[in-house]
Formats: structure tokens, C-alpha cells, sequence
């Protein structure tokens, strides 16, 4: 199964309406939501019966769902979060303890918010803006979290590409961004921590690609790219994930207004637009 991915539903309307004519042409079949910003209705996106809904746990943007009196590390006392990926990988060097602890409050105050607004019969699914529940930290609350709430995990992402796909294919080789390749090795390394803490839980991943692209998953390139994740899943009995980011931002939107969000840069470059483009294309032909 070729899982194509819209993250950040959720956002505001502007950027949801993008993934959900995503959607409704039938051009994805998993979205991950934020569950920390506009209201969301899980039912719209639920209508169409092959889609795979996640929870997208932020830790970054926007407001804390759980009490910000008791999360002082991680979030002001207005609820915004502090710090983006960065921060919080310097908070589990230096101060680990202290933030699974507080981490663990937010990810339970946001997994039991989506467990009661989850469609009946709708199967469990987690990833994480920025992915960070790959730092040890906070992966450790997430599954402390999973266990004591007795959630019935069915998939959880795991972004560490394997290498196989783009070492087989040189004439992309200058195409990477370095900031990407840094990320690929740390999420990577990040996995090597964080493995044997899933191997109890039996929860389902899948083969990761949208990581060294990421900020521009063109079609050229991830039709490329795709042929060598398919030969290895194929061999190794997986599932592929393909993540794009297809939400995109028109330049007269103002969603952004009194909300705590740190790329804004992000939601408004053209390559998102590219990656709407590229997933109505690419999933066209792939998707059944």
C-alpha cells in the first residue's frame, strides 16, 4: 500500500480547503490534522471512505491543550509553545526528564482530545508536525501516553528514509538541499535511540519518503524517486508513506492573525503550490 500524505489539516481554512480538494479528487488517502487550532470536523474528511486520518501532535505551533501552568518548559503562560524542533532537541540534552514529563501532559491532553472526536471505527494513526516525537524525550512520553491510555495504535510514522532508493538513482545527487540531508541523518539516528522502545508496542509503519525533498516534492523528482521505494517494499513486504505538504497559503489570507505560529515563510512559499500540483498529478497515476 502507497500511503500519499497531506500534513497540517487544520491549519486554518485556507490551507484545508487546498488538501480537501486534495481530497475530494481523490488524490490522497491519508491526511494528518492538527489538533490544536481551527475547529476541525473529522466527518468531512471521513466521507470518503479510503482515507487514512492522523493526529498531527504539535509541540511548536500554536496554543498547549493541556494546563500551561504545568508545561512552564515548553509553553508561555499566554499557552503558546516555545520552541520548534530545535529547541525542544537542546531541552532533551540538556533537561530530558524534566521535559518527558511535561511533554507526556500535552501529548495525553491531545491524544484524549482525539480519541472523543475520532469517528466511530476510525483506526488510531500519530505523526508529528516537525517530527518531533522521533527525539528520545518525547517519544518515550508518547508511548508512556499509548500505554497508559490503552490506545489501540494502529500506525504510527516513523520518518527515517532508507538510503537504497537515492543511492540508486545519481542523477539526482545535486538536487539535494544540505539542510535536508542534515535532517535525513539526525531523524535516522534519532530511529536508532528510539527503536527498541516499538518493538513491544507491534504498531504498523511504514517505508518514509519526504524528508530529503521536503519543501519541494516535486513530481519529477519523487517520480524518480518512487519506482526504488516500491522495488523495496515490495521485497520486504512494506508500506510506503509519501508525504506532501500541498496546503498552501494564498498571499490575501489573513489566518494567520493572533495565532502563535513560527513558519510562516513556510505556509506562504510557492512550493507548496508545487506539491499540490505534484500530488494531484503523481497520485493520479498511483493511487487505486
Amino acid at each position: 500500500m502507497i500511503y500519499f500524505c497531506a500534513d497540517d489539516y487544520g491549519l486554518c481554512d485556507n490551507t484545508s480547503g487546498h488538501i480537501q480538494k486534495c481530497i475530494d479528487k481523490g488524490a490522497l488517502n491519508k491526511v494528518s490534522v492538527f489538533p490544536n487550532f481551527d475547529k476541525i470536523d473529522l466527518h468531512k474528511i471521513s466521507e470518503n471512505k479510503n482515507i487514512r486520518i492522523s493526529l498531527h501532535i504539535n509541540l511548536v505551533e500554536g496554543v498547549c491543550m493541556a494546563n500551561a501552568d504545568e508545561i512552564d518548559l515548553i509553553a508561555d503562560k499566554n499557552k503558546n509553545f516555545k520552541y520548534t524542533f530545535g529547541g525542544l532537541f537542546k531541552l532533551w540534552l540538556f533537561h530530558p526528564k524534566k521535559l518527558e514529563a511535561q511533554v507526556y501532559k500535552e501529548i495525553k491532553a491531545q491524544v484524549l482530545f482525539w480519541k472523543s472526536i475520532l469517528p466511530e471505527g476510525t483506526h488510531f494513526c500519530i505523526d508529528s508536525h516537525q517530527h518531533t516525537h522521533m527525539i528520545p524525550a518525547v517519544f518515550k512520553a508518547l508511548i508512556k501516553v499509548l500505554n497508559d491510555e490503552k490506545i489501540d495504535l494502529k500506525y504510527l510514522r516513523i520518518p527515517a528514509e532508507p538510503l537504497i532508493p537515492y543511492i540508486k538513482t545519481p542523477s539526482l545527487y545535486f538536487t539535494y538541499n544540505p539542510v535536508n540531508i542534515i535532517k535525513q541523518w539526525l531523524l535516522k539516528f534519532l530511529w536508532l535511540i528510539n527503536k527498541n522502545k516499538l518493538k513491544e508496542q507491534k504498531v504498523h509503519t511504514a517505508y518514509f519518503f519526504g524528508i530529503l525533498f521536503s519543501g519541494k516534492m516535486d513530481e519529477k523528482r519523487v517520480s524518480k524517486i518512487l519506482p526504488g521505494y516500491i522495488k523495496l517494499a515490495q521485497k520486504n513486504g512494506s508500506d510506503i508513506e509519501v508525504l506532501f505538504h500541498p496546503g498552501y497559503l494564498d498571499k490575501n489570507s489573513f489566518c494567520f492573525k493572533d495565532k502563535n505560529i513560527a513558519f510562516k515563510n513556510f505556509y506562504l512559499s510557492e512550493n507548496r503550490k508545487t506539491e499540490f500540483d505534484s500530488v494531484m498529478k503523481i497520485s493520479e497515476r498511483s493511487v487505486k
